[in-house]
Parts: structure tokens; C-alpha cells; sequence
């Protein structure tokens, strides 16, 4: 019921954009005479004699009744003989005029125009191959700059009729329009016209084949190297079914004419069904529609194939190949239409609409291959006479519009679902440091518990017994019946024993940290700074701090405190230095903890850091996503400052 309504609103957008365009064509436009309309009713004649040997002096004597009214012009199917063309016109301005007569379809090999006054007398006559004389009509060599139509030129005086004759010939199936012009608005006004447009499609095709070459490069999706070759594929079947691809790549070969447009057809299906399979998961979206859009695929490339064979304009490769694709692109726009209605995708509606106009023009275009007129499918035409303007393009616009649409539609939809990607990531990634930040205060905290256990039983257990010892030993030395130099050696071993307490006692203090539990960081810091002076003798340690440190929160309390007290082993055990700063500074938003000595310092380039017990360090630091910088020369002493943001203090 949702899709339903979706695909109504849809057609009822499509309904009022259609009636906006006729309504203000019908505002501006001034002349309701359509651009290039024939001045009159055109008639054809088939000349199915052995070797289609009439000539325009047979034809002109025919009596009006063998031949036969054409509209609209024109569809043959696949013609038996020669087909002749034939129109009037009379010049009834009060000057002379020059027309054009404009054949719309690029790739008919054989064309010869014939223009009789009114007593059937020859006054112009120009052929395909024809290079010599001031009118040049080579097969390649046309003066239409995109859709590369044969032109002809015809002039009048005031008050002279013409009797314009047209000789088709062409071994495949025949669909054409004959067009009319003031020569001054065909080569002026219309051909700008023209021109803005295709450029417009150009460049744009241009720049959206460069964007998805980035995307493709960033997003390393399969998907986006289907839709490229898509939109390239097209880019080249547009200009080349416009008859573009014989001006400048197989010139005056008429027969690669027919093959190319083919060809390019089938590959910007292949690779168009591919990147519309991936991008809606067809396979396991809809496998059964998935298991028909593969034996499609199959049927193209063996048709691709097919068609570079010399045979491949004959009947049983040509008319099978558009029979079968109209068939398919009628099927595709039933199954879109359906998944519409039936599951729409929320963000996709309007690119599945579009797709669907996309293969009603293939529609229409297969029917102009099998020699059927698309006037049912040409709405893009009747828009462009509403606004005064010849459809001159021999491909149905609509192809070249929904093209256009497509593009932008699917390359917006990619690059959506391509920042949607990166959020994605960028939010696992997240996930993934805030779960290891995660393990590392769980492995932080472990390893507190366990030192603390470690200084309890260090504590009560080891310390107790070597305090009961050492009262024994104090006993048996007061005993008179131990003569002095067994009691002096007791002595000795009292006393080491004592100094074995009093070691085990402070590595107890340290790892338990009394005074970090029972104070705030701050007293806790000068403490320990005090013990490290003590410990040993000519050491001064200076302890600053402009921070609150009162604010910081208990983990992050643990993590600083376990920092500096690295630090200043490392100073105490290894530097011999004679005096230590440490300070903690309020910088912005961070906190700035540096510790400074001017002992013997070290070369840090040749010495690993986990060598000098910076393991503890580097892993504090990263839990409180800080940057940890060391400075060190031997013989300067060394300097090593933290910069931790605010933000983690205070969790």
C-alpha cells in the first residue's frame, strides 16, 4: 500500500511537471507551426523491380496512385527494394529562399536527393560518395556538428515549386524522419541550440566518468567499476548511434555503422545489469528476477559476439537480438514498477522511476531498430516542438534525457552510500578504540589489584616473618651463653635482614600507594617526590603545579601518579643526575606533566624504550589519549613531556 502510494505521487509529479512544460510552451511560443514539420504530405513508392533499376525519370512519369501517404514518416521494417520518398513545396515568400531537407538517421549507406521544378526538369541532384563539387556528401563528411544527419540544400525563387524525390536504400530495417528548415534557422538558432545541449551532455558525462574514477579509487567497491563502464559505454553509444563514430573513427564504412551502435548497446546493458544487481543486492534480494537477469547477461555477450561476425546484419541474428531486448527492457520495467508497489526502497524511488524511463526509451529504440515508428514512447519529443525546437536527434531523447537524469541520480546514491560507509567505519572505529580503551583500564585496573594484593601479602605476610626473625636473632644476640663472635656474626645478620624489611617494606608503600588512597594527587606527588630525594643522597627533586588536580578523576589520578612514579625510578635508577623537575602545567585545554633531569642521558635513536621502562608509560598515555615526546642527549640529560587533553581527566 506504501509503494502504491509512493508511485502515485510519482506519476502525479511526472502529470504536473509535463502540464508545467506545456503551459509555459504554450506562453512563450509564438509560431504554432512545429520546427522542421514538412510543408506538405510526403508519399512512398518501393521499387521492388530486378535490380531496382528505376531512375528519377521512371519515378517522376509514376502515376500519383502507386504511390502511397506516409505518416508519420517513416517506418519500412526491412524493405524488399529501393524506397523512394516524395514532397512539394512552393515558394510563396516574395523572395528567394534557401531550405534544408534533413534526413534523421545517421546510418542509411545509400542516399540520393533529387529536386525537380514543376515540369519534372532535374535542377539539383547530390548522392552519398558524391566529392566533388561545392556540396561534399561522403558518407562521413556531413556539415551537423552532433547528430550527423544528411543535410540538402535547396533553393527557390519567388513563386517556384519543387518537387523533392528521395532514393533509400539500406539491407537493414529503415526508420527515418524527413525534416524541413529555413536554412538561416537551421544552421543558426536550432543548431545552437543543439549544440548547448550536447556540449552540456559531454561534459557532464566527462565529469561524472573523472568523479566515479575517484569514488572507485576511495570506495574500492565492485559495484562503482560497473557503473563507470556503464556510464562510459553510454557516453560512446549516444554520439556513436548519433552517427559521430564514422566522422572520425571508421570513416565512409557504412557497414561498422550498424555494428558499432550495437555493440556498445549490448555492453552498456551488460555492465549497466551488474552494477544494478549489485547495488540492490539482487541475489539475495530476488534471486528468481537475479537467476533471469543472468541468462540476459548470457544472451547479450553471445549476441555481442554475434554481431562482429560478417552475417551478423542478417534476419536471424538482428531481428531475435531487439526482439529479445525489448522483451527484456518491457520485463525489467514491469519488475520495477512491481518493486515499487510491492516493497519499495524508501531512498531509491525516484532512481528506480528513472531507471524505468531508461528502458522505455531502450523500448522505443529497439522498436526504431525493427523498423516501427516510437511515436508512443516520444513524449521528449513532443516537449522539444512545444518549445520550438526540431527533434533532429535520431536516438529517442528520451534515452539521452533519462541518461542524463540517471547519472546524477545514481552518482548521488553512490556518493551517499560512500559517506555512508565512512560514517559507518569511522563509528566501528570508534567502537573498537573505545572497547580496547575499554581493555586497557580493565587490564590497568587488574594489574592494580594485583599490586595491591602483591603489597598486602608483601605486608602481612613476608614483612611479619622477617620482622619475628629479626626479633630472634635480637634474643639470641642478648643471650650470654652465644659467645662474641658468634654474636657479632648474628648481628650482621640481623641488620640485613632489617635492611631485607625495610626494601620489601617500601616496595610494598610503592606498589600500594597508601597516600594516593588516604590523599589527593597533589599531596600524594610531593610525597613521592620527597621519597625519591630521600632514597638517595645529593638528589634534589622539585614537584610545580598550576593544575587542579583536585579535579581529576580517580582512574585518571591512578594513571598520573603511576606515570610520574615511573619516570622518577627511571631518573633515580639510571640517569645519576643531580636534580629533577617535575611540573604540571595548565596549557589551553590540556594538561602538560613534564619531568626534567641533568643526568647522563642517552641516545633514544639506539636504545628501545621498553628497555628503559617505558612500557608502563606508553600505555598509561594511550589510555588518556595523550602524546608522549622524549628528549635525550648523552651527557644534557633527558626530557620528557605528556600532553593529555582535559576531556579524560575528568571522565
Amino acid at each position: 500500500m506504501k509503494g502504491a502510494k509512493q508511485l502515485l505521487a510519482l506519476a502525479l509529479l511526472l502529470a504536473l511537471g509535463v502540464l508545467l512544460v506545456k503551459w509555459l510552451s504554450s506562453t512563450f511560443r509564438i509560431d504554432q507551426r512545429k520546427p522542421g514539420e514538412l510543408p506538405g504530405p510526403i508519399v512512398y513508392y518501393e521499387d521492388t523491380t530486378p535490380g531496382h533499376t528505376l531512375g528519377i525519370g521512371d519515378v517522376a512519369r509514376l502515376p500519383d496512385s502507386l504511390f502511397e501517404e506516409k505518416s508519420p514518416c517513416c517506418s519500412f521494417g526491412r524493405p524488399g527494394g529501393v524506397i523512394w520518398l516524395r514532397f512539394s513545396y512552393t515558394n510563396r515568400d516574395t523572395a528567394h529562399e534557401r531550405f534544408l531537407v534533413e534526413v534523421v538517421n545517421p546510418s542509411i549507406p545509400k542516399i540520393e536527393f533529387f529536386h525537380l521544378n514543376g515540369r519534372n526538369e532535374l535542377q539539383h541532384y547530390y548522392r552519398t560518395g558524391t566529392t566533388t563539387g561545392t556540396e561534399k556528401f561522403s558518407f562521413y563528411e556531413r556539415p551537423d556538428t552532433h547528430s550527423r544527419n544528411f543535410r540538402f540544400p535547396l533553393g527557390l525563387a519567388t513563386g517556384s515549386t519543387a518537387q523533392v524525390y528521395l532514393r533509400l536504400s539500406s539491407g537493414t530495417p529503415l526508420y527515418l524522419r524527413v525534416l524541413f528548415f529555413e536554412e538561416s534557422f537551421r544552421v543558426g538558432h536550432h543548431q545552437w541550440v543543439v549544440d548547448v545541449l550536447m556540449t552540456i551532455f559531454y561534459v557532464f558525462s566527462a565529469l561524472f566518468l573523472i568523479l566515479t574514477a575517484i569514488l572507485i579509487v576511495a570506495s574500492r567497491e565492485p559495484f562503482h567499476w560497473y557503473y563507470f563502464l556503464y556510464v562510459l559505454c553510454t557516453a560512446l553509444f549516444i554520439p556513436t548511434h548519433l552517427g559521430l563514430g564514422f566522422a572520425y573513427v571508421w570513416k565512409d564504412w557504412p557497414a561498422f555503422q550498424h555494428i558499432a551502435p550495437m555493440a556498445l548497446n549490448n555492453l552498456r546493458l551488460i555492465f549497466g545489469i551488474q552494477f544494478f544487481r549489485l547495488f540492490f543486492d539482487l541475489p539475495n534480494s530476488a534471486p528468481r528476477f537475479n537467476r533471469f537477469i543472468d541468462l540476459s547477461i548470457g544472451i547479450f555477450l553471445a549476441t555481442l559476439l554475434l554481431q562482429g561476425l560478417p552475417h551478423s546484419s542478417s534476419g536471424w541474428v538482428f531481428y531475435p537480438f531487439f526482439v529479445f531486448l525489448m522483451l527484456f527492457s518491457l520485463g525489467m520495467i514491469a519488475w520495477l514498477i512491481h518493486r515499487l508497489i510491492t516493497r519499495p526502497y524508501r531512498n531509491f524511488s525516484w532512481l528506480l522511476t528513472v531507471i524505468a524511463l531508461n528502458f522505455i526509451g531502450v523500448t522505443s529504440t529497439s522498436l526504431q531498430y525493427l523498423g516501427y515508428g516510437s511515436a508512443f514512447f516520444d513524449v521528449a519529443d513532443w516537449l522539444m516542438y512545444r518549445f520550438g525546437i526540431a527533434d533532429t536527434f535520431f536516438l529517442s531523447p528520451m534515452v539521452i534525457g533519462a541518461f542524463f537524469l540517471e547519472q546524477m541520480l545514481v552518482f548521488n546514491f553512490a556518493v551517499r552510500r560512500y559517506l555512508h560507509l565512512i560514517e559507518k567505519n569511522q563509528k566501528t572505529q570508534l567502537r573498537i578504540a573505545k572497547a580496547r580503551e575499554e581493555g586497557l583500564n580493565a587490564l590497568i585496573l587488574g594489574v592494580e589489584n594485583e599490586r595491591r594484593r602483591i603489597a598486602r601479602d608483601l605486608h602481612d605476610g613476608v614483612c611479619v616473618h622477617l620482622a619475628a626473625i629479626n626479633m630472634k636473632l635480637d634474643t639470641l644476640c642478648d643471650d650470654k651463653d652465644v659467645g662474641p663472635e658468634l654474636g657479632k656474626k648474628m648481628t650482621g645478620i640481623a641488620n640485613e635482614i632489617e635492611q631485607t624489611y625495610r626494601e620489601i617494606r617500601g616496595i610494598s608503600h610503592n606498589l600500594m600507594s597508601k597516600a594516593l588512597d588516604k590523599k589527593d594527587l597533589q599531596t600524594a606527588l610531593e610525597e613521592l617526590c620527597g621519597r625519591i630525594q630521600q632514597a638517595r643522597r645529593g638528589l634534589k627533586v622539585d614537584f610545580f603545579s598550576n593544575y587542579p588536580l583536585h579535579q581529576i578523576s580517580g582512574l585518571a589520578r591512578i594513571h598520573l601518579y603511576r606515570i610520574v612514579q615511573e619516570l622518577l625510578a627511571n631518573v633515580l635508577k639510571h640517569a645519576q643526575a643531580r636534580h629533577a623537575n617535575v611540573q604540571m602545567i595548565a596549557d589551553g585545554k590540556q594538561l602538560l606533566l613534564s619531568i626534567e633531569d641533568d643526568g647522563m642521558g642517552f641516545d633514544f635513536r639506539q636504545r628501545s624504550a621498553d628497555g628503559i621502562g617505558l612500557s608502563n608509560i606508553r600505555t598509561r598515555v594511550e589510555v588518556l589519549h595523550g602524546k608522549l615526546h622524549i628528549e635525550s642527549t648523552p651527557g644534557k640529560g633527558t626530557f620528557v613531556s605528556i600532553d593529555i587533553p582535559e576531556e579524560t581527566l575528568m571522565e
